[in-house]
């Protein structure tokens, strides 16, 4: 899977094999805070939008990295003769 593809992964369906009782405990205080950032809404509102925004901030800095090397590779910055022959699949 190339980052491009992770970049451009649906979202994930929840994971039903976890117990409460395997998950540490939620910290308060952080979903109180975002909770009212968020405008008062319910705790899972709140957690799913910080998952939210965590996942499209790590999407957005795996994108940018990639688009940094192909302007690196586009402006010649990587010697590819000190590469071994690709291999031919047949």
């Amino acid at each position: 899977m190339t980052v491009t593809d992770e970049a451009a992964r649906p979202v994930a369906e929840p994971r039903t094999d976890q117990t409460e009782s395997d998950q540490p405990p939620i910290d308060q205080e952080l979903l109180d805070e975002a909770q009212r950032q968020l405008n008062g809404v319910t705790p899972n509102e709140a957690i799913n939008a910080a998952l939210e925004l965590l996942c499209q901030t790590k999407r957005a800095q795996r994108r940018q990295a990639m688009e940094e090397l192909q302007r690196m590779s586009a402006e010649g910055m990587f010697d590819y003769s000190k590469l071994p022959p690709k291999k031919v699949s047949e």
